[in-house]
């Protein structure tokens, strides 16, 4: 089983931005009451015109019908704007027949479809149906429910990286340049293979509210080519920070070193300890990227 459903673009682009996967909230103006779905089934996310093409997907996890003002508590930016006013803002227009006064939305019941391990491709990465012999017509305005084999998944399995990774050459140049790209592509993908691959917890602390994760090269980020799982972890944003920064650096048998240039007894307690790792030993960080990072740690002499 597998659906598909019609999806505001700024909703698609704003999550992707921000880097969130887990949990997010694939709302409805009015109450769909989703039943056909069970948990793990993939939801595709259909760009509205002019793109018309499916942008990527999420896993379900659970429908629940709340008040906007329940939802904006529970997924503030999750719900995929940026702020409560442009949330109200939004229903407000899907739903005309009502008073354009903010507040005559926010005690209104919406779905809420809620799906986790979102994925967001990017735009040269999108999918016409028209490949893959799936009927979809555009006066579908909710959801499309599909019982046959998922020619989707088929054909992104048939892309996946080999779970080997060996690092990529580098120089100073090479590195400054990449620094300065704002979009990197294929990061929103990259994010969401980390966030399941290491069950939606920090490696480190085992944070797990998605707000303060983020996926964190270990190589630095040279291309398209970085983006293996094996050449990244999920980590919460300080010690995103801190890692990038030569503040830290994890050896080969996975443990923890924390330079004495950090002051904090918070940060120093980690100093010594192993991270978790993901459950796939294939998904386990390369040894040899790793070791190319220790380079990069400032340490006393």
């Amino acid at each position: 089983m597998f659906a598909i459903s019609p999806t505001d673009n700024n909703w698609f682009k704003f999550l992707k931005k921000e880097g969130f996967n887990s949990e997010v909230n694939f709302w409805t103006p009015t109450p769909w009451n989703v039943s056909r779905l069970s948990a793990g089934n993939r939801l595709y996310f259909m760009l509205k015109s002019p793109i018309r093409m499916i942008g990527g997907y999420g896993q379900f996890l659970e429908y629940k019908n709340t008040t906007v003002n329940e939802a904006w508590n529970e997924f503030g930016l999750k719900n995929g704007c940026a702020s409560k006013k442009e949330f109200t803002e939004r229903l407000n227009k899907y739903k005309s027949e009502r008073s354009k006064d903010d507040t005559s939305v926010v005690d209104s019941e919406i779905g809420c479809i809620i799906l986790t391990n979102a994925v967001f491709f990017d735009d040269d990465d999108f999918l016409d149906l028209d490949n893959f012999e799936i009927d979809f017509s555009r006066f579908i305005v909710k959801i499309k429910y599909f019982d046959e084999t998922d020619p989707l998944l088929n054909f992104e399995k048939s892309k996946e990286l080999d779970s080997t990774f060996e690092l990529l050459p580098t120089s100073s140049e090479k590195l400054k340049k990449a620094r300065l790209v704002t979009e990197r592509k294929g990061q929103s993908n990259f994010r969401a293979k980390l966030t399941e691959a290491y069950n939606n917890k920090c490696c480190i602390t085992g944070e797990r509210t998605s707000e303060l994760l983020e996926a964190a090269h270990i190589q630095p980020y040279i291309d398209k080519n970085s983006n293996h799982v094996k050449n990244g972890l999920l980590l919460r944003v300080d010690f995103h920070k801190i890692y990038d920064s030569g503040l830290m650096y994890i050896d080969e048998d996975y443990k923890i070193h924390i330079s004495p240039y950090v002051k904090s007894d918070y940060y120093l307690n980690f100093n010594g300890l192993k991270i978790n790792l993901p459950n796939n030993s294939n998904m386990h960080p390369s040894k040899e990227a790793l070791q190319y990072k220790e380079f990069e740690f400032r340490n006393e002499k």
